[in-house]
């Protein structure tokens, strides 16, 4: 049996919305996905790592578009990594030498990198429409980005 995640992650890594903020997302979300398994909230110390599982298509530069290349990607992403923390360097692209962190890059599905995270298992929703993404953002107090993760 395999399991979906629907994840809310800040887009600046290092915000930390306020508990009451973090409370009223909570019981948006279960409202919203009253069949989910669990709704977690996850606040850390340290950034880190968001990712969509088998979802992941592919990664792009933001600058050209070009594809980057999985060995590249989990390369920086080890030297980037302290015992599961990022410290979200700029790194050269290999293909234009622009310089970005791995929060930067354009994942196809989405990922994401932070401190903070609200996640409903098996919500059996869909993917969420843009205005219920408004309504957590308000709630948040922040720009979100949507992790659908597939494992």
């Amino acid at each position: 049996m395999s399991d979906n995640w629907i994840a809310l992650i800040p887009r600046d890594p290092r915000y930390v919305p306020s508990t009451p903020q973090r409370m009223q997302a909570r019981d948006l979300f279960r409202r919203l996905a009253p069949k989910a398994d669990e709704i977690t909230i996850i606040v850390g110390d340290d950034i880190r790592f968001f990712d969509c599982g088998a979802n992941l298509e592919r990664i792009t530069c933001p600058s050209c578009n070009s594809d980057i290349s999985l060995e590249w990607w989990q390369d920086r992403m080890k030297d980037d990594s302290d015992n599961g923390s990022f410290k979200l360097q700029a790194y050269p692209m290999p293909c234009c030498s622009a310089t970005h962190t791995l929060n930067e890059l354009k994942y196809d599905w989405q990922q994401a990198f932070g401190r903070f995270a609200i996640e409903a298992m098996n919500p059996d929703l869909g993917e969420l429409d843009e205005n219920r993404i408004q309504e957590f953002a308000e709630l948040l107090g922040t720009s979100l980005r949507v992790v659908y993760q597939h494992i």
